[in-house]
């Protein structure tokens, strides 16, 4: 996998702890033992154990002797119970709570995480069959801003495929999550029916999604940097004025319209 510059080029401080967010699936074993070997910064593995799946358990225990062995800081938790009726919703919500708390532990503001290019296609098309707005179409970014911390993707330009090599290539142990083979799930019917077919037109399709992603983002920057350069003139004591605002390009005028709203 070509992302050792990517690494190399990344602003952290040695002394810092990073936190990486760990299933003990092939992506993010292979992140870490990335991280592992290009980084001199602290490792945090922060792993959750989601409890619906026999192996669960033995996943924990598998990463917290990989993690005494390797000399990486192991955090762990394990989910009880699920109340709402989206398990997705509901367990991507308790693990970025989970990550939060562990960044705040280790007064940690870099959050690493596995997502690939796969992953980045597979979100892209699902945004566009939904129905999303400019950032929502991007699909997964490379660095994201939450709160007090940034998450870092270095995978995105990388395949699935490229990823369990690596592992091969460095006797990597993983365990596979058989609920990923689930087609109920929309993610899994689009990654067994659509991506086949879309790597077949092109092999390097990740990096034509990636590219895609990049320029989308730039765009959404773009407007967000306008929406906050004429917000305060256009939109003050709870009030739009109306003349001001219809001096604006129609495509200003409904994004800070929708800025408004948002918040």
């Amino acid at each position: 996998m070509n992302i050792d510059n990517f690494l190399k080029n990344i602003d952290i401080d040695n002394d810092n702890h990073v936190v990486v967010g760990v299933s003990a699936g092939p992506d993010s074993m292979a992140l870490l033992h990335l991280l592992k070997t290009h980084l001199k910064c602290k490792l945090v593995c922060a792993h959750i154990n989601h409890n619906v799946r026999t192996q669960s358990d033995e996943e924990e225990q598998f990463l917290k002797d990989y993690c005494t062995e390797n000399n990486i800081i192991f955090e762990s938790t394990k989910i009880k119970a699920y109340t709402k009726n989206n398990f997705e919703n509901e367990a991507r919500e308790k693990r970025y709570n989970f990550y939060e708390k562990i960044l705040e532990k280790y007064n940690s503001h870099n959050l690493f995480l596995a997502h690939h290019g796969d992953d980045l296609i597979e979100t892209i098309i699902m945004k566009i069959i939904r129905g999303s707005n400019l950032e929502g179409y991007a699909g997964i970014k490379t660095y994201s801003y939450l709160k007090s911390y940034k998450i870092i993707r270095p995978l995105l330009s990388t395949t699935k495929e490229e990823i369990l090599k690596y592992n091969k290539e460095n006797n990597i142990k993983f365990y596979v999550d058989y609920t990923n083979e689930d087609t109920t799930y929309t993610r899994n019917r689009y990654r067994k029916y659509l991506l086949p077919f879309l790597k077949k037109e092109d092999k390097n399709v990740h990096l034509k999604f990636l590219k895609y992603s990049n320029i989308l983002q730039e765009y959404d920057n773009y407007i967000n940097y306008e929406i906050e350069t004429k917000i305060n003139t256009l939109y003050y004591n709870n009030k739009i004025d109306i003349k001001k605002i219809n001096e604006e390009h129609v495509f200003i005028k409904k994004s800070i319209i929708f800025h408004i709203l948002s918040n």
